[in-house]
């Protein structure tokens, strides 16, 4: 048996004199395409039999629930028996998993209208059930249970033809398949895993395969590197092909291609990355026990894009769908309202190039400055920094306003402490930061604030040479806007997208840094509800 896998990877994968070797020295070498730097926002779609129960504890994977079922005592297996009774099992739902209301062309038309330009809809969760007629998942896919449809199929023809790529996710190991449960464990890889993944390549010719379910074992016995030297080499789609790092324990964020971030509010430095959300709050699975407060907001995921595309990342989505095969219209909603906030601001956002800084705070409002202390610290918008370089002694003071009045009258002066408390030997002294951060010494008792600022998000355009856009993340209610980052030219233009006319601007060419004068609008007038893109022509 020691020798079966090697001869079986053998014949599968069969390589001629080629450009990749099976081992990460040189698969890491391959250049992710072009094209998925240039589409920047993506969907992952959802849609299985668990489905059909559609439940989970709010703020949890709903597309586990077959695993938290077997759980002894879990909320989800407390529910299921209520609901279902206890002889209930989970491949009892296959033929309520309808999709009678499936319509590849209707889902195609409401993501171009989202503008979302790539896609990974789940061929297969942990689960092990597939989506398309897999001859190693007989009675286990879509075409013989359930909708009786090759919904992978399906929807990969409706995407092309509105010119969208077309992907497809892929869990690696499956939960309860008695191969990968038993015994031996390897021959679930080579019977099932990669003959079902050989299947995606040459049916479906997608353009990204998302693999998952890879962290129960290294990528040696998912036998990636083998895997990914022939779609490298040999495979029909060697030349698009995109994939992630997700091919084995240890892989994440140093193997594959781009890197992945999920539910994370962390950004990647010097790799391709992506962010991957529900727009549920946590879950990719639709969860009917989700209240309507707990999905996302527009204004929220649109922030969520911008800060990840300014950081030199793409951003995926998820919906997740109901057991007839619609999308829920809250998920629709927020779709649609991110493709009108495309539809006037994408220049800034597709084609671009993370810039040589991905984003600035400005102050504005000089004159108000937001009080808080650690019992009441304005929703989270003041971040601690326990940096003291930072820090400058405005003076001694009676009062927390005589503090706030001393950083004012300083221009460096962005956010401040002052010390309140009756038995410090600090008492009622004033400390002065150059940032918009405030000090972890900001006790309760002791009072810290900062100027308002908004935040700026650069990114820089590949189709114009010298252009930079900035995102700016609120509207300034003042007639002047100050960045400090772009250096003007005497050519420099500025605008603003979706809105009629240059700006002017005020700054000194060849140095950093640039006033623009800023127009006043009503909120009818304004060109986007939620962020604002300025174009900046001939900057560095």
């Amino acid at each position: 048996m020691a020798l079966r896998l090697p001869l079986l990877l053998l014949s599968t994968f069969a390589f001629s004199l080629s450009q990749y070797t099976p081992d990460w020295d040189s698969l890491d070498k391959r250049p992710i395409p072009e094209w998925f730097d240039e589409v920047k926002f993506g969907l992952m779609i959802s849609y299985g039999i668990y489905s059909v129960p559609a439940w989970a504890p709010v703020g949890t994977y709903e597309e586990w629930y077959w695993h938290a079922l077997n759980s002894k005592g879990s909320p989800t297996q407390q529910w299921h028996y209520k609901t279902y009774g206890e002889n209930f099992k989970y491949e009892d739902f296959l033929p309520m998993l309808t999709g009678e209301l499936f319509d590849a062309d209707e889902w195609a038309d409401i993501f171009y209208k989202a503008g979302l330009k790539y896609f990974v809809p789940l061929s297969k969760h942990h689960d092990g059930y597939t989506l398309w007629p897999s001859k190693t998942s007989w009675g286990w896919n879509t075409v013989d249970t359930g909708p009786h449809r090759d919904i992978i199929g399906e929807l990969t023809t409706a995407l092309r033809a509105k010119g969208l790529h077309a992907g497809v996710y892929f869990s690696l190991y499956d939960w309860y398949h008695p191969l990968y449960v038993g015994s031996q464990p390897e021959l679930y890889v080579t019977e099932v895993m990669t003959p079902q993944l050989m299947e995606l390549i040459h049916n479906y010719e997608p353009d990204i395969l998302w693999t998952d379910g890879d962290w129960e074992k290294p990528p040696s016995f998912w036998n990636s590197t083998y895997f990914l030297a022939w779609l490298y080499n040999e495979s029909p789609v060697k030349e698009k092909i995109v994939v992630n790092d997700r091919w084995g324990s240890g892989s994440r964020g140093k193997h594959g291609g781009f890197y992945t971030e999920e539910y994370s509010s962390h950004t990647v430095a010097d790799h391709k990355w992506e962010e991957d959300s529900g727009i549920d709050i946590h879950s990719y699975g639709y969860n009917r026990n989700t209240p309507p407060d707990k999905y996302y907001t527009a204004s929220y995921l649109i922030d969520l894009l911008t800060k990840t595309v300014a950081y030199g990342g793409n951003l995926c989505l998820n919906v997740g769908i109901s057991y007839d095969g619609k999308i829920p219209n809250i998920m629709a909603e927020r779709l649609l309202q991110i493709g009108a906030w495309l539809d006037v601001n994408g220049e800034g956002i597709y084609n671009t190039t993370k810039w040589k800084v991905p984003d600035e705070q400005v102050p504005v409002n000089l004159s108000h400055m937001v009080v808080f202390n650690n019992t009441n610290n304005v929703d989270g918008q003041v971040t601690p920094d326990s940096n003291t370089s930072n820090i400058k002694y405005l003076g001694t003071f009676e009062t927390a306003n005589e503090c706030l009045k001393s950083c004012e009258n300083n221009s460096w002066c962005k956010s401040f402490t002052w010390v309140q408390s009756t038995d410090d030997a600090y008492k009622h002294q004033c400390f002065g930061r150059t940032d918009l951060y405030w000090h972890p010494d900001s006790e309760e008792g002791h009072v810290s604030g900062r100027r308002d600022s908004i935040t700026i998000r650069y990114t820089a355009s590949k189709l114009q040479s010298k252009t930079v856009y900035a995102i700016i993340t609120d509207w300034p209610t003042g007639n002047s806007l100050n960045l400090t980052s772009p250096i003007p030219s005497q050519s420099t233009a500025v605008s603003i997208l979706g809105y009629e006319g240059s700006l002017k601007w005020t700054g000194t060419p060849g140095k950093a840094g640039m006033s623009i004068m800023w127009p006043i609008l009503t909120v009818s007038e304004l060109p986007s509800m939620y962020q604002w893109t300025i174009k900046l022509m001939n900057v560095s």
